[in-house]
């Protein structure tokens, strides 16, 4: 029986506070966000599959078209970049742009940092900073570390004190911590974000995940209120809601991007991304509630099924309207609970989502 490995990176961002009765991941992620530190995990999944049951289940593994996205207008705040990867400057501005052409106006200012790593070593034996991740070899100089510190300050400014949050990106870059993550670290300069993103080998190879993950935190930045950066700040009618509402958009998002940058049609990559999460499910990798691991990927399935009932405007989600103030009418507990319910109750028929008559009933 021939085999092959795949790792999927399955993202967990911290955000928002939360309330007592809300489950333990959320609020170990309201912890860290109070905090001011905020860290990524890579989950990650080795299972040992038939390589002819893969090719059907990795939306990614087999399209390897290169980083590159069309000009755009140059955005209000251009893009403040740290990259020390092997991806062309250029390219990372234009997609950065890309994405900004796609939403509402804003003021943000967002600080890319993009690194390096060698191959995946497992968890890092040496990690003295509050970032829990994957680990691989590190690779970085001392002069590309000094540069992720300097320009971490830089970005911020004397108006906040981030030198220890500076030092800790540095340190955790300069031991082979792997991340993908957005954080605003600096409370009162909340409109300036910092998105970070590792490239491992293995990334490298596979152009369009990356871009996945690209878009994803770079949607981050650009959710204007977020509900661990504004007091009392909710999407919908609770914390928990709302924590899965900003996940579930950034991959919306992000599976919408790609799909129009690599001619695919949305509704097969819907499909695929359906295939493969039901896929982890069935072996045990995850289950159908909305929580860790692909939390993202369960959401964003679930605001998809709202779209087809005609509960969501996709436009305004796409274009992030929706993070464009707080308590707004966009969602109720009643569009959650079907999101929630419903999300996992359709199947794939010649490569699009169909929902069941259950599940689109008004």
């Amino acid at each position: 029986m021939k085999t092959k490995f795949f790792v999927l990176l399955l993202i967990f961002v911290s955000c928002g506070p939360t309330e007592s009765e809300i489950q333990e991941q959320i609020e170990q992620a309201v912890e860290q966000a109070t905090s001011t530190t905020t860290t990524t995990k890579y989950v990650v999944q080795n299972p040992l599959l038939e390589e002819e049951s893969i090719a059907p289940l990795v939306p990614f593994v087999e399209r390897y078209s290169s980083f590159e996205c069309p000009d755009a207008p140059l955005p209000k705040k251009e893009l403040f970049l740290v990259n020390l990867s092997s991806i062309p400057d250029e390219n990372l501005i234009q997609c950065y742009n890309y994405a900004l052409s796609k939403t509402i106006p804003t003021e943000i200012e967002t600080l890319l940092i993009i690194y390096p790593v060698g191959d995946y070593v497992g968890e890092l034996q040496n990690n003295d900073t509050p970032y829990r991740g994957a680990g691989f070899e590190p690779v970085l100089n001392e002069n590309e570390v000094s540069t992720i510190y300097e320009r971490v300050l830089e970005f911020y400014g004397p108006e906040c004190n981030v030198e220890q949050q500076a030092y800790e990106i540095a340190r955790y870059a300069e031991i082979g911590g792997g991340q993908q993550v957005q954080a605003a670290l600096c409370p009162q300069l909340s409109y300036k974000r910092t998105v970070i993103i590792t490239i491992d080998p293995e990334r490298e190879k596979i152009p369009i995940e990356l871009q996945f993950v690209f878009f994803h935190e770079i949607f981050h930045a650009l959710q204007i209120y977020l509900p661990y950066l504004v007091a009392d700040c909710l999407l919908s009618d609770s914390p928990e809601d709302s924590f899965v509402l900003v996940e579930g958009s950034a991959n919306y998002f992000s599976w919408v991007t790609v799909a129009t940058l690599q001619n695919i049609p949305k509704e097969q990559l819907m499909g695929e991304w359906l295939t493969f999460i039901k896929h982890i499910i069935a072996v045990g990798e995850s289950t159908t509630e909305f929580k860790d691991p692909a939390i993202a990927e369960k959401a964003a399935i679930g605001l998809y099924l709202l779209v087809q009932r005609g509960d969501l405007d996709e436009e305004l989600l796409l274009n992030a309207t929706i993070f464009s103030t707080c308590n707004g009418d966009y969602f109720s507990s009643e569009m959650m609970t079907i999101a929630r319910q419903y999300w996992y109750d359709a199947e794939v028929v010649n490569g699009k989502v169909l929902f069941s008559d259950q599940a689109l009933s008004k």
